[in-house]
């Protein structure tokens, strides 16, 4: 199935897409990944009616993507409107994914980090009575989960392996300019909300402490202390890292080179 995402992306290498690249894109990767089919009850194509390239409708179940604004994309480092699309797509389906996983109510770190991204949803559907909230609050956390999107650690989620599913997708293209561009935007969604005012600060901790989840802070910090987490785990739920893993161990990672002034 990858092989058949992959062929229908050369097709459309360097064009502008239309709504049958993005219908056809969503379907090839839902047939290799049914699992997420009940997350997903819809999948719709607008023309500039969004204020992002695409949005997942928790409530809903439905992803809807904008073609246009795709087209008219002028991210300096992403020229290719098919690379785009794709990766957009992807990260709408790791929201659903990420809709799953808190549903499913496993017990690792992942699912406890995104259950944090989710806590609104969680507390007003009955799936989190940690808190004791009322509607009025329920609406107050909800608007500083949204001010603190940066660092929501359900979009630095949704984005790594989205960008993740774009190198593996184009490995076998080495030395190509899409290959370099996947791995860079990946590199750039690892790093995402760690650098603040020339100190590191792991993202997620952050986004705890600004939506005032600080029972849910504590909690995550002990277990940081108590786990010896891998860089992936740490780098994938913005948890702390070193100076050296930001400075090197990243760029090792995804297969980049430091540049030095």
């Amino acid at each position: 199935m990858v092989t058949k995402i992959y062929d229908h992306y050369m097709k459309n290498n360097d064009k502008d897409i239309d709504n049958n690249f993005l219908n056809k894109s969503f379907q090839l990767m839902i047939e290799n990944e049914k699992e997420l089919a009940p997350y997903i009850n819809d999948f719709k194509l607008l023309s500039n009616d969004l204020d992002a390239l695409g949005t997942y409708s928790i409530e809903d179940r439905e992803i809807t993507i904008d073609v246009d604004k795709i087209n008219n994309h002028n991210a300096s480092i992403i020229t290719n409107k098919a690379l785009i699309g794709i990766e957009v797509i992807r990260h709408e389906m790791e929201h659903a994914r990420n809709l799953k996983r808190l549903l499913e109510g496993r017990d690792d770190i992942e699912s406890f980090v995104v259950k944090c991204a989710l806590k609104d949803y969680a507390i007003r559907h009955n799936l989190d009575y940690s808190y004791d909230y009322d509607l009025g609050e329920t609406s107050l956390l909800s608007m500083r989960i949204h001010d603190n999107y940066d660092t929501n650690p359900g979009e630095r989620i949704a984005e790594i392996k989205a960008w993740k599913y774009l190198v593996n997708l184009l490995k076998n293209r080495p030395h190509t300019n899409d290959l370099l561009t996947a791995r860079s935007m990946l590199f750039y969604s690892y790093i995402r909300g760690y650098e603040k005012d020339n100190y590191l600060d792991a993202p997620t901790l952050s986004f705890l402490l600004e939506t005032e989840m600080f029972h849910d802070l504590l909690f995550l910090k002990r277990k940081n202390d108590k786990k010896k987490y891998s860089l992936d785990t740490r780098l994938l739920c913005g948890l702390p890292i070193t100076q050296n893993e930001y400075d090197n161990e990243i760029l090792q990672k995804v297969r980049l080179k430091k540049r030095y002034k």
